[in-house]
């Protein structure tokens, strides 16, 4: 057996472990729901500024994630591969959130935000890549990668919900305003991420890195493209973010402007974020039975069926609301958790053809398409609501017909992609016996070569 699958982490190192990815995803999943509409709007740099700035400045991740991933498979330190860059994301990630939540006004020009983006996708680059890298690598087996990507997922879900929670507190009061909220929630994830971090590299080691035999540089590209499974994965992960991104970028709007839901649209987004993490135990033992992609297809349909609720909704109502977010957010529970763990399964067909360990390389392909979906959950969702008649101006008299031109955009562009992702995903076909053989066939070609650092 594989010395990576004899590696299982208590209940409680498991979370510490994980505890980064609190903070983590609380500030990225704030970032995309509160940041541009607060620069299109509140800083008057416009709908359309925002959105090219996100999207262009998003797409500098499609070269420095590849880069750093595969460089981290191969430089090693005495700490290990992953611990050193993880800490020296933490500085860069404290400073960029600063210069891009807590905003001096005098000095914002769409220059100002560019630049602190990209620095701000630097640093969280090194951060997400190292630290899911090396979750990928603390088991070989297929059901205990769900769990640790499971409770992965969980921790980032319960993060969001207490940022959300901090959020709403404040919106509550009515006194605060979106840059209060900014501030707050900047320094939040700068007081948290450090602690966090700091338990992570108390809780686990790094496994050592395992090598069949060693191959030609030059053939590296042509086992990444014959690799199937991955362009799949690939493809079904851009269309799943992208398909949350784009509710997460429109969700003020449709809270405030069409539920004129007022001092409560912070609030809505709790039970939506809390949907998750009610989902999520059903959804880690659903993969026990149906294997990791045809849950997600599963969850997939449900959340098609219930996303007609956006066009239903009445005007007013938090209560009915908060219940119908609660029955809407399942895609929550599946978003970073199963992609994750069947790209850890991936990362087996690689090491079976080429006999090289480059869990950072294929994580770092995981990221890159994350973060190019969330760009264009931003750069195609805004533009689609200014051609609907909707411009996000906070002062905005809209007609009943723009209201509702929301609502279907809303229902049906997530929509569409859930649809894609299940055609992509139904039939994949890297199932647990499959990584089971691939595993075995890799555990003897090991046992003959050792360990490489």
């Amino acid at each position: 057996m594989s010395e990576n699958k004899e590696i299982r982490l208590s209940n409680a190192r498991l979370m510490a472990f994980v505890s980064p990815e609190a903070p983590l995803a609380a500030f990225i999943m704030v970032f995309f729901v509160f940041v541009p509409p607060f620069y299109a709007s509140t800083l008057g740099l416009g709908l359309t500024t925002v959105g090219i700035i996100f999207a262009v400045t998003k797409l500098w991740d499609v070269v420095t994630d590849p880069i750093f991933g595969s460089f981290s498979d191969k430089w090693s330190t005495r700490w290990g591969r992953r611990r050193p860059w993880l800490v020296f994301a933490v500085p860069l990630l404290l400073v960029s959130i600063y210069m891009v939540f807590i905003p001096s006004g005098d000095s914002v020009t769409w220059m100002y935000l560019t630049f602190w983006l990209v620095i701000l996708y630097i640093g969280w680059t090194l951060g997400s890549v190292s630290h899911v890298a090396w979750a990928a690598e603390l088991s070989a087996d297929y059901h205990e990668r769900s769990r640790i990507s499971g409770v992965k997922q969980g921790a980032a879900l319960f993060g969001s919900v207490a940022l959300m929670l901090i959020i709403a507190l404040m919106d509550g009061t009515g006194e605060a305003s979106e840059f209060d909220r900014l501030k707050l929630i900047g320094s939040t994830v700068m007081i948290a991420l450090p602690l966090c971090v700091v338990a992570a590299l108390w809780a686990a080691r790094e496994p050592p890195a395992r090598s069949v035999r060693f191959t030609d540089g030059r053939k590296t590209l042509g086992i990444l493209l014959r690799n199937k499974p991955l362009r799949r994965v690939l493809a079904a992960n851009t269309l799943l973010t992208m398909s949350a991104g784009s509710i997460a970028v429109m969700f003020l709007f449709y809270v405030e402007d069409v539920l004129s839901l007022g001092k409560w649209a912070s609030f809505a987004l709790i039970p939506w974020m809390l949907s998750g993490l009610l989902f999520l135990p059903l959804c880690m033992r659903l993969t026990r039975k149906l294997n990791k992609h045809r849950s997600l297809c599963v969850v997939l349909c449900y959340q098609l069926i219930v996303s007609f609720l956006f066009l239903v909704l009445p005007e007013g109502n938090v209560m009915l609301a908060c219940i119908a977010f609660l029955a809407m957010g399942a895609v929550q529970a599946v978003l970073t958790y199963i992609p994750a763990a069947i790209m850890a399964d991936v990362v087996d067909v690689d090491v079976a053809e080429s006999g090289k360990q480059r869990t950072g390389l294929y994580m770092s392909m995981l990221q890159t398409s994350s973060k190019i979906a969330s760009a264009l959950a931003v750069g195609v969702s805004y533009p689609i609501l200014s051609a609907v008649g909707f411009d996000g101006g906070s002062a905005a008299n809209y007609s009943d017909d723009v209201l509702d031109n929301v609502r279907w955009v809303m229902t049906l562009l997530p929509g569409f992609m859930f649809i894609l992702v299940v055609f992509i995903m139904w039939n994949f076909p890297l199932c647990e016996k499959r990584q089971v053989a691939l595993r075995r066939q890799i555990d003897t070609a090991q046992s003959n070569v050792g360990d490489f650092v």
